[in-house]
């Protein structure tokens, strides 16, 4: 099954994107999304909400997992809203809670409901964009199912590479 893999929102996380791409790609077939916003140096008011949109039309009603990173969490969690059918697994990693504006939690209102046998969160302990207690308390607002595991890294890098593969995989992480 196709996966797609949403980097962060700075243009350096295309590096992250590119090398997870070629770690997961002997075993599934991967796309690396770009952001329209690298290319233009700005970002539409509602550009979460289109980028989701980009998505949905690339994986042209076939299903898919997904593999977010950072800002790329909340398009992801657009794509489940847009056509919960749509997605098989979702791995979510890095949750940017600290960067997060008021109202900005609207874009993860569909984890709500998003079958938790089909989700991982990996939050490195000590993310300067948000720690594992932080987000392990948002993910647990909207569903107290969801599982998230720590890494005990004090960044925002997520070199998870065999974690990624496995979870896609059918595989325990832990």
């Amino acid at each position: 099954m196709l996966v797609f893999i949403l980097p962060g929102f700075s243009s350096k996380n295309k590096v992250w994107a590119d090398e997870t791409r070629v770690a997961v790609e002997p075993n599934f077939p991967v796309v690396a999304v770009d952001w329209a916003h690298w290319q233009t140096g700005q970002t539409e008011l509602d550009w979460i909400e289109k980028e989701a949109t980009k998505v949905v039309d690339l994986a042209d009603n076939k299903q898919i997992n997904i593999l977010a990173k950072s800002i790329g969490t909340a398009i992801a969690a657009q794509i489940v809203k847009q056509k919960p059918c749509l997605v098989n697994k979702l791995m979510l990693c890095g949750l940017p809670t600290r960067d997060l504006k008021p109202g900005d939690e609207k874009y993860y209102e569909s984890l709500r409901t998003f079958p938790e046998d089909k989700f991982i969160c990996i939050q490195n302990k000590e993310d300067n964009h948000g720690n594992f207690a932080e987000a392990e308390k948002f993910l647990h607002t909207l569903n107290p199912a969801l599982k998230i595991v720590s890494r005990p890294r004090s960044d925002h890098e997520y070199p998870y590479h065999e974690d990624f593969a496995d979870f896609f995989k059918d595989n325990v992480i832990g």
